[in-house]
């Protein structure tokens, strides 16, 4: 018992002291990890018999251990407060230096603005800058950086470049307005900052991510030039090219997307989205066989941001799950309003790429099915060929759980995606939907012609029918109901309606 005791506080014992307390001090070390251990053992065995220990040594040996005690407390005690007093002062440091760093470089901006003078600023981040410091530390990685100046530094032909660092970023300024020497010069500094780096018997590797920026107006400030920089960076993170150039059109497009990402956080609590349907109908005789959803972003003077713009910011900043959770919603609830006035047709749902990767889908939906507020038969779930391209394992797993259910399936947009033959031969889906570029110009004896018609033949010879989109006029209905295709669907037939239309137009 009593070694199992003494393993239990040497345990916490060492591992306090590793974590809070790191001296190179050989006499502090030695007194931390050899003679004060081996105290703690001694009292400890002598602790187990204590009261045997009080009936044969007087009470003055005892306060004698109890004073000792004290003192070493006393003495961790103070360790561990010069050790906090030296984290915070280091902190201190790191905050100065850099402080000092960002002060440097912006009066270096502001005094090249000031005298009219056109230069070029790089800012530079380490996208795997949290799996280097996991890998290290913090101030291993500064060191790294910091030796990878010094190596870009002595391997650039062009000495008038200006490097600065700050905190792991990497800022530097050059004379050179340029646009294809500064690629030049970018792309030299990028292939010495991938080089790997040996530091404390390990390997770094860097990966940078460059943001460019010429200037050539005296009319903005250090600030401004700075914030063109990071929207650089974001630019070449996106591309994955680890290279970005500013530029007006693309900062504007930031801008519009970040306006856009704060307005989606109230648009469904707000009540601003809704719901349009548009009619498909049988090629045979026009009546109507279901509707697609469509959703509508209105704002509160009245204009709609479009679909194809606000979706694909959705999808890039992964709110699109919480939109296709609002648009099922509503769309079962609109099927049940439908149900009530005798509207029995199938409603189609676009689904985004991110929810095939999820399984929040295949939850929400098989909820809605086993607790009878829904028929699966009533819903047709559109997927664009390009989404079953992105992860073909994904989605075919998905759909499979989704098929299973009663879903029908149908592939949305055909013909933009490059799909392969052996994936449509494994995937479950029940219908092809062929995308409008390719209807919009067919004509007889045209490619697009050519395409339409093998696309019919082949759904039909795959067991599937075929929805052709964005019909406008009645050449091409006529058309492609004689090629044979099951169902049409764009302005020729109806625009999208609002729900309680489609309800006035039945009870009449």
């Amino acid at each position: 018992m009593v070694f199992n005791l003494c393993a239990l506080i040497y345990f916490f014992y060492f591992s306090v002291i590793y974590k809070i307390i790191s001296y190179d001090n050989f006499i502090l070390r030695l007194y931390l990890f050899f003679i004060l251990p081996a105290y703690i053992f001694i009292c400890v065995c002598l602790g187990v018999h204590f009261f045997d220990l009080i009936s044969i040594e007087s009470l003055d040996i005892i306060f004698l251990f109890f004073t000792i005690n004290s003192f070493h407390l006393f003495l961790i005690f103070i360790l561990m407060l010069h050790k906090i007093y030296l984290i915070r002062k280091m902190n201190s440091n790191s905050r100065r230096r850099s402080r000092s760093s960002i002060c440097a470089y912006e009066k270096d901006i502001t005094k090249l603005i000031q005298l009219g003078l056109p230069f070029s600023l790089i800012k530079i981040k380490i996208s795997n800058r949290d799996k280097l410091v996991d890998f290290s530390k913090n101030k291993t990685f500064i060191k790294v950086v910091s030796h990878a100046i010094l190596m870009t530094k002595k391997s650039m032909k062009n000495n008038k470049l200006r490097f600065y660092h700050d905190s792991g970023e990497i800022i530097v300024i050059l004379s050179e307005v340029n646009k294809s020497e500064l690629i030049d010069i970018t792309s030299e500094v990028y292939n010495v900052l991938i080089t790997p780096i040996l530091m404390n018997n390990k390997i770094f590797i860097l990966q940078p991510i460059m943001g460019c920026v010429i200037n050539t107006s005296s009319r903005k400030t250090a600030d401004e030039i700075i914030r063109q920089a990071d929207i650089s960076c974001y630019k070449a993170k996106k591309s994955g090219l680890g290279v970005g150039f500013y530029s007006a059109s693309y900062s504007k497009s930031i801008c519009e997307e970040i306006e856009i990402l704060n307005k989606l956080v109230y648009a469904i609590p707000n009540n601003e989205f809704k719901l349009y349907y548009q009619p498909i109908v049988k090629s045979s005789d026009k009546t109507v066989h279901g509707y697609e959803a469509l959703i509508r972003w209105f704002q509160d003077d009245g204009t709609i941001i479009p679909p194809d713009k606000f979706i694909k910011i959705a999808e890039r900043n992964n709110k699109i799950k919480v939109i296709t959770r609002w648009v099922i919603n509503q769309v079962v609830h609109d099927i049940n309003e439908f149900k009530k006035n005798n509207i029995f047709s199938k409603i189609h749902i676009n689904i985004s790429t991110l929810d095939l990767h999820d399984n929040d889908l295949y939850e929400q939906l098989s909820t809605l099915v086993n607790n009878r507020w829904l028929l699966s038969s009533d819903i047709i779930l559109e997927v664009t060929e390009s989404a079953l391209m992105a992860d073909a394992d994904a989605a075919y797993l998905m759909l499979e759980k989704l098929s299973e259910l009663g879903f029908y399936i149908s592939i949305d947009d055909f013909g933009t995606g490059y799909s392969s033959l052996s994936l449509l031969r494994v995937l479950p889906f029940n219908q092809i939907k062929i995308d409008q570029s390719f209807i919009r110009n067919m004509t007889i004896g045209n490619n697009d012609y050519a395409i339409v018609t093998s696309t019919i033949y082949l759904a039909h010879n795959l067991g599937c029918n075929v929805v052709a989109e964005g019909v406008e006029d009645e050449e091409r209905f006529t058309e492609l109901k004689a090629l044979g295709c099951d169902f049409i669907q764009g302005y020729y037939i109806s625009k999208p309606k609002e729900f309680a239309g489609i309800i006035r137009e039945f009870s009449k």
